[in-house]
């Protein structure tokens, strides 16, 4: 006769056996996660912004700007009129983040400017390119935006996510192809066929990103191989790359 199922013995687990199921049931949810396309999704990717504490801060700025401390604070009930739901508002947020991050730093009007600057002082392309780049791996190691940009990934399962993310790369790749192609023009320089300046600038930011997120968690052996300071080992491979992408211009072609 079979032993009703509430009288079965189960064997018990260790603690190292609990451990493990633990982790491997939390895994589980943590990698389903990443599929969600539901609008909480949205919410998960800003889940720490929480409306009270906006208008409280809102509140401390509009005060700070006024230099009046009696300024009327910021109601909850004014930004639900904007926007009627939290998932909304942190939607908009969403954009307005991956916005300000499609930035270029330094900016293009400057990038231009130390291009030219840099033909002038007899600089070589290599340098007037690590200068700037160096200046971009520096920016992106600290801004804290950016890496509240690489927590949007995990849900780009989500359409909103992931069209804030490819409005956020279309952006950001139309501006680097203006400074890549100063650069070029500055130094004569064309595209190696059959590449576009469009692939060398998303080259680039793939190559960049990695380096970013490899100083963010404090991994090793970034340093320039060749042991100047002035240099990293992103802008060595960053400038190699972009060798390998480009070629000198014709002679008449020469500005």
């Amino acid at each position: 006769m079979a032993v009703p199922a509430e009288r079965r013995r189960l064997p018990r687990r260790s603690l190292e056996e609990t451990r493990a199921l633990m982790l491997e049931a939390a895994t589980k949810i943590v990698c389903a996660g990443t599929a969600d396309t539901s609008e909480a999704a949205v919410s998960a990717a800003l889940a720490h912004v929480r409306v009270k504490q906006v208008t409280e801060e809102a509140t401390r700025i509009i005060r700070a700007r006024l230099g009046e401390e009696s300024a009327p604070a910021v109601t909850t009930g004014s930004i639900y009129q904007i926007w009627p739901a939290q998932a909304d508002f942190q939607a908009e947020l969403l954009f307005h983040l991956t916005s300000r991050q499609a930035q270029l730093v330094p900016s293009l009007s400057d990038s231009v400017r130390r291009f030219d600057k840099a033909v002038a002082d007899g600089i070589t392309w290599q340098d007037a390119l690590n200068d700037v780049l160096g200046d971009n791996h520096e920016n992106h190691r600290v801004d804290p935006i950016y890496r509240v940009m690489l927590g949007f990934y995990a849900s780009a399962a989500n359409p909103r996510v992931r069209e804030a993310l490819g409005h956020y790369g279309e952006s950001f790749t139309q501006v680097a192809c203006q400074a890549y192609q100063a650069l070029l023009d500055a130094y004569n320089l064309r595209m190696r066929p059959p590449y576009q300046v469009e692939d060398l600038a998303t080259t680039i930011a793939s190559l960049l990103d990695g380096f970013h997120m490899r100083w963010i968690a404090g991994y090793g052996n970034l340093q320039d191989p060749f042991g100047d300071q002035d240099w990293t080992l992103a802008t060595r491979a960053a400038v190699t790359l972009f060798d390998q992408f480009t070629t000198a211009a014709p002679e008449d072609h020469a500005p």
